[in-house]
């Protein structure tokens, strides 16, 4: 039976509760909780985006919490559980972004706060504030996740759930009763796709990941998200996945103009290609290397990963991971990438054309 997801209310003022209903979840899959706001300020304010109470039903073991904002100089991330906390700040990079993460075993029980404080650069009026747990989950099969935000009166909260890979479910959550928050716009500089910037200028706008590998541009992709997750599912033959996945939320959201993904290469110029989730298997899609970028259009939400050519002494044969998953989807088929493709599974044709030859000139 695959796991059910329900995500409650769509409308809430400061202070109210969320609850996220998960039934039928087994031990060991992958679970991850995001919750993204975005709400205007005023330029060079303070601000602070909280899940208080935040109460957990269940274990995520090896896990890990993660933050990134948008638009702030400086930004800290606190979490506590009992006697147990985390505080994590830092200065915002040059494009006014901020990301962190810490590797955390996440205990069931009730958290007093999960918050994101900061101030906000003088050149905006919106922040983007995004926080994420993630583990392998481990407690009862059922149960409620609840928590209240605190701290912005109007604007509008995003809450996902990723269970194996695949989107369970992504609820857009008014916050009081005002407009959505406009979207920051950000040219790319120097034409990089991989580049972006919180600017009142006109140009797409970019919203990167927590770890900074990957981006997302383009002039309609207001509300959307980059979740990092574990790779689970079928790899292609020849292939291997560099790193994590990346979900574009909503895995629903179609978007009218084509937005750019962009992964940053291990090293320029390495062959690759990004490839996209599609009912447990990893499938190639049309993917442009530029330098130490590779990109691909995307018209839809969902999830991707890089594949880099599978080290010589792996086994050619397809690689799974242990876990099931219990989330399904039915998507479109992808095309194949024009990326290069691995030279071990061609090793065997070239011997025999090579041994033909030679016996054509022996007669």
């Amino acid at each position: 039976m695959a796991a059910q997801v329900t995500i409650a209310p769509a409308e809430i003022n400061v202070g109210d509760t969320v609850t996220v209903d998960v039934k039928d979840l087994p031990d060991g899959v992958a679970f991850s909780l995001g919750i993204r706001g975005e709400f205007n300020v005023n330029p060079g304010d303070r601000f602070v985006f909280t899940a208080r109470c935040l109460s957990l039903p269940f274990s995520l073991n090896s896990g890990e919490v993660s933050a990134y904002t948008r638009g702030t100089n400086w930004t800290g991330l606190s979490a506590k559980l009992g006697e147990a906390s985390i505080g994590l700040s830092n200065s915002a990079d040059e494009n006014g972004e901020f990301r962190t993460s810490q590797a955390y075993n996440i205990s069931s029980g009730t958290y007093d706060a999960i918050a994101l404080e900061g101030r906000a650069t003088p050149a905006v009026k919106s922040i983007i504030a995004e926080m994420t747990i993630t583990g392998k989950k481990k407690g009862p099969n059922d149960g409620t996740i609840s928590f209240a935000l605190d701290g912005v009166e109007r604007g509008t909260a995003t809450v996902t759930v990723y269970i194996n890979g695949s989107e369970a479910l992504s609820q857009r959550i008014v916050i009081g009763s005002s407009p959505s928050p406009t979207e920051t716009k950000a040219p790319s500089p120097g034409g990089s796709s991989g580049s972006s910037g919180p600017t009142t200028g006109p140009g797409p706008a970019t919203t990167s990941s927590v770890d900074g590998r990957v981006s997302l541009s383009g002039t309609e992709i207001d509300g959307a998200g980059l979740l990092a997750l574990a790779v689970e599912g079928t790899v292609p033959t020849g292939w291997s996945a560099d790193g994590r996945a990346y979900a574009v939320t909503p895995a629903d959201r179609e978007f009218p103009s084509p937005a750019i993904l962009s992964f940053r290469l291990p090293a320029a110029d390495t062959p690759a290609t990004i490839a996209r989730y599609e009912i447990g298997a990893w499938l190639a899609v049309p993917s442009k290397i530029e330098g130490d970028r590779i990109t691909t259009a995307v018209s839809r939400g969902g999830s991707y990963v890089l594949l880099v050519p599978a080290p010589a002494s792996e086994s050619t044969a397809t690689t799974v991971t242990t876990t099931t998953a219990v989330m399904t989807t039915t998507t479109a088929p992808v095309t194949t990438t024009a990326a290069a493709t691995p030279m071990a599974p061609l090793l065997p044709v070239i011997a025999l054309a090579i041994l033909l030859l030679g016996w054509g000139r022996r007669v």
